[in-house]
């Protein structure tokens, strides 16, 4: 994907965006369609999140954030999150700027270091603050290399989907397969499997409720991702979106982060 994920707190706007995957036609087209989607849909605005970890213990801990998105001249989605809470997160921001080859660029401003990171390599299989997201779930891993698969018609929490896999590629991937089922009227994933070198499933994206159930306008208001591995689970509910804010592509700098 050009970014299942753009970010944490955009999740709901942007989760499935484009996958350049091989083989399949049939499934290559409705992955395009899914990038069409994200493209007539959000391009610009920011939402307020809930994001809530709770593990297996039952212990859980809440950040809030504020996310930003905007799409440059260039065509090229730019997305910045900022956390507002608690006061030991305050301040730490994630900038996801995608690249002309359909990647991204990701960059992790730290408060209490004052140091910027950019986020590449095995660095992408860390896990976002603790999260059940990595890096590289953020990002989309490498589903744009994989080989994807249409498997057929598939029903998700009452939606029908058209159930695709994607077979990774790259032997750097963290994954093996991973399994997309795409909502065919709003063309966004209702549901994500993630499955390890080894076969297993480690981890489940589920979306619970879309706001705004419009073709190309639909965002995902609640839902979660599922690890398998430490029976832990993230959720991340939208509060507020705005389109109409007005956001200069100077906000999406690296060098802004922080500032």
């Amino acid at each position: 994907m050009r970014s299942v994920l753009v970010l944490l707190s955009l999740l709901a706007v942007t989760m499935p965006c484009a996958i350049y995957a091989a083989d399949d036609v049939a499934a290559r087209k409705i992955l395009q369609a899914v990038a069409d989607r994200n493209s007539a849909g959000f391009q610009a605005g920011q939402t307020k999140t809930t994001v809530t970890l709770t593990l297996a213990s039952g212990k859980s801990k809440t950040w809030a954030t504020l996310g930003r998105v905007a799409r440059g001249k260039d065509g090229k989605l730019k997305s910045r999150v900022t956390f507002l809470e608690p006061a030991d997160a305050v301040g730490t921001e994630l900038l996801i700027v995608e690249q002309a080859n359909g990647d991204a660029a990701q960059y992790l401003w730290l408060p209490k270091t004052k140091r910027l990171r950019r986020i590449s390599g095995s660095q992408r299989n860390e896990a976002f603050m603790g999260t059940d997201f990595s890096f590289g779930d953020l990002q989309g891993h490498g589903l744009q290399a994989g080989e994807s698969k249409r498997v057929g018609p598939e029903t998700i929490n009452g939606a029908p989907c058209t159930r695709i896999d994607v077979a990774m590629t790259d032997p750097d991937e963290p994954y093996s397969k991973v399994e997309l089922w795409i909502d065919d009227r709003l063309l966004l994933a209702r549901q994500i499997k993630y499955f390890d070198k080894a076969g297993s499933m480690v981890k489940t994206f589920v979306v619970d409720q879309v706001l705004a159930n419009e073709p190309g306008k639909s965002t995902m208001k609640r839902f979660r991702m599922l690890n398998h591995l430490r029976n832990s689970v993230t959720l991340v509910q939208t509060l507020e979106v705005d389109t109409k804010v007005v956001l200069p592509d100077s906000l999406f700098e690296p060098d802004a982060l922080g500032k």
